[in-house]
């Protein structure tokens, strides 16, 4: 009796041995949590990683799920999206500085990203409008406009000084003491130079009066180049997405502006190695005082001494706008509004829409943008009311807050034409300083390359 039961004992045993070998890969994905990949960009500071990452761990415990979430240096995670993208072996979620620029218009036109207007539609209510459009893409495949992106945070061009050395070449270094008409304001901190270098020779002889980027490397170069583009009045494209830059009134904005940004650095007041900067290069120049000013677009560079020195935030370095233009009226600015996709290719398509519903709660989604310390703006109007961003002490954020919610806004020229991602991507406008300054063409001879090769790169999308 006991052998009889322990022979069946063993056959059971056996069975479902042979039952488990079979089924085991089916069961164990049966029990196995699903899992989430998301691909985020590293932030500036360690603040705004540890804030996502808190967000990550919190939906995965309450959804009963697992978040990969790596964080990826820009110019690291730009050509990993797209080379994944490519690849059709993508993250569920990815969020790059460069996806409005270089990763939504193209990869949107050739219908590799998901259309996440359903989650639009969620949020509407809550976007400030000028940021909403710029998600808004065009998918070639389907022949339609659609979102394929969902924005989140914004940047626009403002301007950082250090309030001592303006004090030390002898002029006021309260805000409202600079001087915004055009010719003025270059003007004076061609002075602030002058006179530095002038007290003090030994020691403010390196030390320039504007830190212009002017690369072909920096992304910064493009933004500041079609900021100042709009101060002469000057278009590349109409809002149906056709290149007007040649046409006569457009070609002269583009020599004039070429010849503002060449004149400041032939003249000396532009670093000599500005010619060769990365986007943080004008933000390590200004922290080593070897500038004076520098027009950034977010205040990450204020926003890097909070945590190190507060009375270089507070006291030391002085935030304005842009100045006037040069007929003496305004001009919108231009806000680069940064955004998720979710890869057509991806996975966990409805857990991927419900992550990002969760990261821009209203809640969660100010404790993250904050951790940024206004480095960047909210596309949310409830976000953006929150006390933080209206803080009298504070004489940066405000300022920032102003330029979006006071001042007329908008979108760069991809939202006009995917095309114009490729612009961005070859960096036209930087290639054309660095013809007129290091090869001695004339501004109207590397304008006409400039619209010419625009011309091209639109007429190869069809």
């Amino acid at each position: 009796m006991e052998r009889h039961f322990l022979r069946r004992h063993i056959l059971w045993i056996v069975a479902l041995g042979v039952i488990f070998s079979f089924l085991g890969p089916g069961l164990e994905m049966a029990f196995s949590k699903p899992k989430l990949v998301v691909w985020w960009n590293k932030g500036y500071y360690k603040e705004e990683d540890a804030g996502m990452q808190k967000l990550a761990t919190e939906f995965a415990q309450f959804n009963n799920v697992d978040v990969d979430l790596t964080f990826t240096i820009q110019d690291d995670l730009g050509p990993k999206i797209i080379s994944a993208l490519i690849a059709r072996r993508v993250p569920d979620v990815a969020f790059c500085f460069f996806t409005d620029w270089q990763i939504a218009p193209k990869f949107a036109w050739e219908g590799r990203l998901s259309d996440v207007s359903d989650v639009i539609n969620d949020l509407k209510p809550r976007y400030l409008e000028s940021h909403l459009k710029t998600g808004w893409l065009y998918n070639n495949v389907e022949k339609k406009w659609s979102y394929y992106s969902i924005p989140i945070e914004a940047q626009a061009l403002g301007t950082h000084y250090w309030k001592d050395l303006v004090k030390e070449a002898g002029f006021d270094p309260d805000p409202k003491k600079i001087p915004m008409k055009w010719d003025e304001h270059w003007a004076f901190w061609k002075k602030v130079q002058d006179n530095l270098r002038k007290k003090d020779p030994a020691k403010y002889g390196k030390v320039y009066g504007i830190g212009m980027t002017s690369s072909s490397r920096a992304t910064d170069t493009f933004y500041n180049f079609e900021q100042y583009l709009l101060a002469f009045r000057g278009e590349i494209l109409s809002p149906d997405g056709k290149v007007i830059a040649g046409e006569p009134k457009n070609r002269e904005a583009i020599v004039k502006t070429l010849a503002f940004f060449t004149s400041i650095y032939n003249e000396g007041y532009v670093p000599t190695d500005a010619l060769t900067w990365t986007d943080g290069d004008n933000n390590a120049n200004f922290h080593n005082k070897t500038v004076v000013m520098t027009p950034n677009p977010s205040i990450s560079i204020p926003g890097a001494h909070f945590f190190t020195n507060k009375d270089n935030y507070y006291n030391k370095i002085g935030t304005i706008l842009q100045p006037a233009a040069p007929d003496g009226k305004g001009y919108p600015y231009l806000v680069s509004v940064k955004s998720v996709i979710i890869p057509k290719d991806a996975k966990e398509q409805v857990l991927a829409r419900k992550f990002i519903r969760y990261v821009l709660g209203p809640k969660h989604f100010t404790e993250y943008v904050k951790a940024s310390n206004g480095r960047w703006f909210p596309s949310f109007k409830d976000v953006a009311a929150d006390p933080f961003f209206h803080d009298p002490k504070d004489p940066h954020i405000p300022v920032v807050t102003d330029q979006f919610l006071k001042n007329p806004t908008r979108a760069f020229y991809y939202s006009h034409h995917p095309a114009y991602s490729q612009v961005y991507t070859e960096n036209v406008w930087g290639k054309a300083i660095s013809r007129v300054v290091t090869e001695k063409w004339t501004n109207e001879k590397a304008a006409d390359e400039a619209i010419s090769r625009i011309q091209t790169i639109f007429a190869g999308w069809k």
